[in-house]
């Protein structure tokens, strides 16, 4: 990957073990780059980033640095991550629904997730990792993922996160990242997807040994592994990779159009949506907020027709998105229960068509717009 990932290089063999044997195979190693400023020298960089000050025979090699107290100002240096002091990063879970295992413990609230740590959820199980830029990632039901790296670089004062979905599906929102030399990667044995900022989601399906990647806002680089160039997926696309290769992005289904959210019977919930042409499913999640950090409940169901129940006396947000026969996942619709009230909306917003007998309006939010949805008018969803 070439835009998204630190510096990778090749180290090529060292030596030959005789004069007839075959040279040790070439390895690829994460390292960093570092542009050169007045005042330094290999030396005290060594001793004051490096874990062993003693390194510094290694970077001067690597470099081809003849003197290592005189280093050319404005030259980079690559220095590969192995060597570097590193402290250690944080996430902490702040949300979570049903049982959700951090190693095999039960998830609370405020928990730190660290670089090693497994997070898996159950059925009706739903997750989010925060962090302190104000990205995160969420997991869905059914879904097993593990934090590769989280941790600190001293020598470029950068943050690399790497998280490795093994199944099912996250979904993650990234804080704009300045710092060049940091990173946010979710990876499956099928792709690596990389950003520097911006609104997306993964899937991995091991039975099918299939991934996907679908962008929903910014750009995503997307590559079989770290040493292949990516394929820029820009907002609104998404890609399919298997173990040939990663596909051309293709368009994303639209959002679906709520048209009813009622009462059912006892406490049921019914949504229903316009069907989306080429779709052959649809996802829907209530969360309590509308970034979708707190999920309360999700379905898949064949037709954009769902029920919810024993969610109590809450108030919700709804994101539905279409399922294509691909597996991709559309551009989500999100909409507001809101506050159920008499009043109509105003002029300027689309009226939505009225059910025979008395109803409320209320006013939802989906793609980008607002739309009215009816209840009926003994009916409240608070």
């Amino acid at each position: 990957m070439a835009r998204f990932r630190p510096f990778l290089f090749l180290i090529g063999a060292l030596a030959l073990l005789s004069a007839g044997s075959a040279a040790l195979a070439q390895s690829v190693e994460r390292s960093v780059r570092y542009t050169v400023r007045a005042g330094d020298t290999l030396i005290g960089l060594s001793a004051k980033y490096l874990t062993n000050k003693d390194d510094f025979r290694t970077v001067q090699q690597l470099n081809r640095i003849a003197d290592p107290y005189r280093v050319p100002i404005g030259s980079q240096l690559v220095i590969p991550e192995r060597l570097l002091r590193i402290e250690p990063a944080y996430g902490v879970i702040s949300s979570f629904r049903g049982d959700v295992a951090i190693d095999g413990k039960q998830a609370t609230v405020g928990m730190r997730v660290a670089q090693g740590n497994r997070i898996e959820t159950s059925a009706n199980a739903f997750v989010t990792v925060g962090f302190n830029d104000g990205s995160a990632i969420s997991l869905p039901s059914q879904s097993r993922i593990r934090v590769d790296r989280l941790r600190r670089i001293l020598l470029t004062d950068s943050v690399d996160r790497a998280f490795r979905l093994q199944e099912g599906r996250a979904r993650s929102t990234v804080t704009p990242i300045r710092n060049p030399n940091s990173s946010f990667q979710v990876t499956t044995p099928l792709s690596v997807s990389a950003v520097r900022g911006t609104d997306f989601n993964v899937g991995f399906d091991p039975k099918a040994n299939q991934t996907q990647t679908e962008v929903i806002g910014g750009t995503v680089g997307v590559a079989p592994d770290e040493e292949k160039d990516e394929i820029g997926v820009p907002k609104g696309y998404g890609v399919i990779g298997t173990p040939e290769g990663i596909q051309p992005p293709v368009k994303l289904l639209p959002p679906p159009v709520l048209t009813s959210l009622a009462r059912g019977a006892g406490d049921t919930i019914i949504i229903t949506a316009d069907p989306v042409e080429g779709a052959r499913g649809y996802r829907t999640q209530l969360a309590a907020d509308i970034t979708f950090r707190e999920i309360l409940a999700e379905k898949q169901s064949d037709k954009p027709t769902v029920e919810f129940s024993g969610l109590g006396n809450v108030s919700f947000f709804v994101r539905m998105s279409a399922i294509a026969p691909s597996g991709l996942e559309g551009i989500p619709g999100t909409f507001s229960s809101g506050r159920n009230t008499t009043t109509p909306p105003p002029a300027d917003q689309d009226q939505a068509p009225r059910d025979t007998g008395s109803s409320v309006q209320t006013s939802m939010t989906g793609n980008g717009r607002s739309q009215p949805a009816l209840f009926g008018s003994s009916q409240t969803l608070r």
